[in-house]
């Protein structure tokens, strides 16, 4: 199964690349063994008070929440939840209203909160065969690479053991691999984990980066393909394929 992990799309920015969002829902609809989760952050969601600009945002927030359930549609089938952005619970703190839960109801989808802990089990592998994953859009982090980077790896602290951690927020995408080792029947197995960073859908040209003299976000996307193991023994034989998405020329 391949995995989209897509989020920080700011659909109401100036910013969004809309035709790269585009492109990403085409491919996860033609691709038999996608599924994705929605990382939070979908609408730009600017409100008087908010850090986001009020008056340049291309569409109000209302808008916003319809392009995007209008935009997923074609894929709802293919979705399996979403967790909270830091954009969406602005209008959590001044309403009381969530965004993300109104869009992933109206898709038919589980809005799970801040954060989901999720088990893959692929049903035709032998063992061992499932993949423990936490996502979560995360917090903080800074401007720096290190920074986001270091903090991506801090939710790690939640789910030590996790064979995969999402997190978004940071607009950079990257993997950080994580080793650890336990006590098999007959042997030590040591694991590999991994902390990933999804992207955005961001471009720098006028934006609050720019603005600041900050590094650009990556307008790019990740997706993973997780894969079983079928060799029947007690070695850890899974394997995740890491790849970056990026715009085509025309976007």
């Amino acid at each position: 199964m391949t995995i989209y992990p897509i989020g920080d799309m700011h659909y109401g920015s100036r910013q969004c690349n809309e035709k790269f969002i585009r492109q990403v829902v085409e491919e996860i609809k033609a691709n038999d063994e996608a599924y994705w989760v929605g990382m939070g952050d979908m609408i730009e969601n600017a409100l008087i008070g908010s850090k986001s600009d009020v008056y340049t945002q291309t569409a109000p927030p209302t808008e916003q929440m319809e392009f995007i359930c209008d935009m997923l549609a074609p894929i709802a089938k293919k979705g399996l939840f979403g967790v909270a952005g830091n954009h969406e619970q602005r209008s959590m703190r001044l309403a009381g209203i969530i965004p993300e839960q109104y869009m992933l109801t109206r898709l038919g989808l589980p809005y799970m909160g801040f954060s989901c802990l999720a088990y893959f089990i692929m049903s035709k592998c032998k063992t061992p065969k499932a993949f423990q994953c936490y996502f979560h859009h995360n917090y903080g982090g800074g401007w720096t690479i290190g920074g986001k980077v270091n903090k991506a790896l801090s939710l790690r602290g939640i789910v030590p053991t996790a064979d995969a951690m999402f997190s978004a927020h940071s607009h950079i995408t990257d993997r950080v691999p994580v080793t650890w080792f336990e006590c098999g029947r007959k042997q030590i197995v040591e694991h590999v984990g991994y902390n990933y960073i999804i992207g955005s859908t961001l471009k720098w040209n006028k934006s609050y980066a720019e603005e600041k003299a900050k590094p650009a976000a990556a307008c790019e996307l990740i997706k993973v393909t997780f894969v079983g193991s079928n060799d029947g023994k007690q070695t850890d034989g899974r394997k995740q394929i890491y790849e970056i998405i990026q715009p085509r020329g025309d976007n």
